[in-house]
């Protein structure tokens, strides 16, 4: 188990599942993919509370798209930090046009 005061949360969100990753706020700290879980309130609850057993403090990240909006709507009223970071900010290597789920989730390092 990990005891650290902040967790950073990537997460990859699509219409029907998330894939989610996280990585303490230490600098020799892995990243770690879980499952991907389903997009109903219930699913995101239970990863919330999973998490909190790991931190204290939770940031969550995700990229920006028209219809991904809800996880905005839903975590910061709870009292949890969530980014929603533009495409055009997100840093990639020349050539990397693969989309690949687990990776998006694990890029989203703090």
């Amino acid at each position: 188990m990990l005891h650290s005061s902040t967790l950073y949360v990537g997460l990859d969100v699509h219409k029907d599942s998330i894939a989610v990753a996280y990585v303490a706020n230490d600098h020799d700290a892995d990243v770690l993919y879980l499952d991907p879980i389903d997009t109903r309130q219930c699913n995101i609850a239970q990863l919330v509370r999973t998490l909190q057993a790991i931190a204290k403090h939770l940031v969550f990240v995700y990229e920006a798209c028209p219809s991904r909006y809800w996880p905005y709507r839903y975590l910061p009223p709870k009292n949890y930090v969530c980014w929603v970071v533009a495409p055009s900010w997100i840093p990639t290597k020349a050539g990397n046009h693969v989309n690949t789920d687990r990776r998006d989730a694990v890029h989203w390092r703090g």
